[in-house]
């Protein structure tokens, strides 16, 4: 709250006392009072006026003050009024009373928004659980009559799957802290299960994989990092090198933090788009001319990365090569 502007809004009261001043100094002329009299007045008139104006913008100064400084620590702004002190003057108490109102209706919106929100994210739940039964049905039939048919029906499949999947991650983004659990997991494991994942189509797609010092260990949840990585695969496979196509995956553990990387020698990522691969729907030059990427997946694993309390970074050159590492805090279970 600045005073210049404060005296702007309160200047029809000055406009009012320097009136009320040149009224008493006529009236006092009028009754032939001395001038030393007159000016002695004024002095204490204006010296009583203006300690009021500043003591007043302070007290106000002070309020707004401690009222931003309660706002700061809300999560929910919104629930000012339930934190704010009742006024005492009548002018402040109405206005307190209409934001009580606002804030009463605001939460009663949030509250409904939230159960349909919940109530959504339930059904995308246990849509996901019951549409991956018929996949898993359809994956077996094609294990079971072999054919070129069916090899190409079980890639759509698994296809399809990746897509319900990031559907069942999406709709968890906001309530990872209830699902995960953090553990000592061997990365080596969780590396041969995204591999043994995706053997088939590595093996469709002639793609070799070399794993480098695969004996490392890191606090993480294996599930999620699983998705992480099975993800970041995915797009290794889907823009991969038509020559020779090749995905190394490794593990180090620096002071600080374990790495986990996996890098391959696909097309790769422009330099002017490399900055925005995790943000949501963002398929970039690459996406567009394949028209298969949703713009998600890297988005998810970005938000995932940093809900388990890891970083993610990218680095690549066109034509060459694409490298994706996670870095996970060592030692040091998220929340400690």
């Amino acid at each position: 709250m600045r005073f210049s502007k404060y005296v702007k809004d309160k200047m029809n009261y000055i406009l009012v006392f320097i009136v009320y001043c040149l009224g008493l100094v006529a009236y006092l002329k009028a009754m032939t009072v001395a001038q030393n009299v007159v000016w002695v007045v004024i002095f204490i008139s204006n010296l009583f006026f203006w300690i009021g104006f500043v003591v007043n913008f302070w007290k106000k100064s002070a309020y707004f003050k401690n009222v931003n400084k309660i706002m700061d620590g809300l999560e929910e702004k919104y629930l000012i009024s339930e934190i704010l002190e009742k006024p005492r003057r009548e002018e402040n108490l109405a206005h307190f009373q209409i934001l009580k109102r606002a804030s009463k209706s605001m939460l009663e919106n949030v509250n409904q928004v939230k159960t349909v929100q919940k109530e959504y994210k339930e059904y995308i739940e246990s849509w996901v659980h019951e549409v991956k039964i018929p996949i898993t049905s359809g994956k077996l039939l094609c294990e079971n009559h072999k054919s070129e048919v069916t090899q190409k029906l079980e890639e759509e499949l698994e296809q399809i799957n990746n897509y319900v999947e990031q559907a069942l991650f999406y709709a968890r983004l906001d309530q990872v802290s209830n699902d995960f659990m953090i553990r000592k997991v061997d990365l080596g494991e969780v590396v041969k299960n995204v591999l043994a994942r995706n053997k088939k189509v590595m093996i469709q797609n002639q793609m070799k994989v070399d794993v480098e010092n695969d004996k490392v260990f890191a606090y993480t949840d294996e599930k999620w990092l699983e998705f992480i990585l099975n993800q970041i695969m995915i797009n290794s496979v889907q823009y991969k090198s038509e020559k020779n196509p090749e995905i190394r995956i490794g593990m180090k553990e620096n002071k600080e933090n374990v790495e986990l990387w996996l890098k391959d020698n696909g097309i790769g990522i422009k330099a002017s788009e490399i900055d925005r691969i995790f943000e949501k729907g963002f398929t970039g030059t690459n996406g567009r001319r394949q028209k298969k990427s949703t713009g998600i997946g890297l988005y998810l694993c970005k938000r995932l990365c940093e809900e388990l309390g890891m970083e993610m970074e990218a680095e690549s050159k066109e034509n060459e090569y694409t490298k994706l590492t996670i870095f996970i805090p060592r030692n040091k279970k998220l929340g400690e």
